[in-house]
């Protein structure tokens, strides 16, 4: 399974929820077993949902465990959201999750389209942009002594280039800006703010949540 794919498909996962939260509650039941059937959740978390009383939370809770479930599992539910079950018991879900537009305009109106459209655009754009400088240099604060090992371990950056940064500058926010401009030059168009944030979140780095999710928020 292609990790790119996943990766992408994680953090439009996160970026959907509210709209799939209004879209699935129609239907919770018909989620939570498929979901369940394609072992999507652990059998605590099928009955952490069934034990919710409010379509909703059953949703919501049910999109959580799977978010947290990580990439496969994400990946795994917006793969089963294109399937026809799906696409004709929420019509909605098509331009959503469809990426193909002439099939999606077949299943919905031209009003609904025009909304899902405009709510999904953001998302697309946050897991394609290219991580800016602004953001770099925020995660670069966040990071302390442990920037070689990021830039060894998670970054693929030999030794050697990282003792010239060291040598180069002196603060440890500097070394690790210079650090991750070095990734983002090397990866180009591959450099997106949603690949750094999966690959700095997949690692215990100890880096702030709250400074890698800036990394989701459009610019």
């Amino acid at each position: 399974m292609d990790k790119e794919s996943e990766t992408s498909n994680h953090q439009l996962l996160r970026c959907l929820k509210p709209e799939l939260i209004e879209i699935l509650s129609a239907d919770p039941e018909l989620l939570l077993q498929y979901a369940h059937s394609r072992k999507l959740v652990t059998e605590n978390g099928y009955k952490k949902v069934r034990a919710q009383q409010i379509s909703t939370e059953k949703v919501t809770t049910l999109l959580d465990l799977i978010y947290d479930g990580g990439r496969k599992a994400s990946h795994g539910l917006l793969e089963l959201l294109k399937e026809d079950t799906f696409q004709e018991n929420f019509p909605r879900l098509s331009i959503l999750v469809n990426p193909d537009p002439e099939e999606a305009s077949k299943r919905t109106t031209e009003d609904s389209t025009q909304q899902s459209r405009s709510t999904n655009q953001p998302c697309m754009s946050v897991v394609s942009e290219i991580v800016t400088q602004k953001q770099l240099l925020k995660v670069a604060g966040a990071m302390s002594r442990t920037w070689k090992e990021v830039g060894i371990q998670v970054l693929d950056i030999s030794s050697e280039k990282l003792d010239a940064i060291e040598a180069e500058n002196n603060t440890q926010k500097m070394r690790a800006f210079r650090m991750l401009q070095t990734w983002r030059s090397r990866k180009r168009e591959n450099a997106t703010a949603a690949k750094l944030h999966d690959l700095l979140s997949h690692e215990d780095l100890g880096l702030d949540p709250e400074v890698l999710d800036s990394l989701l928020e459009s610019s």
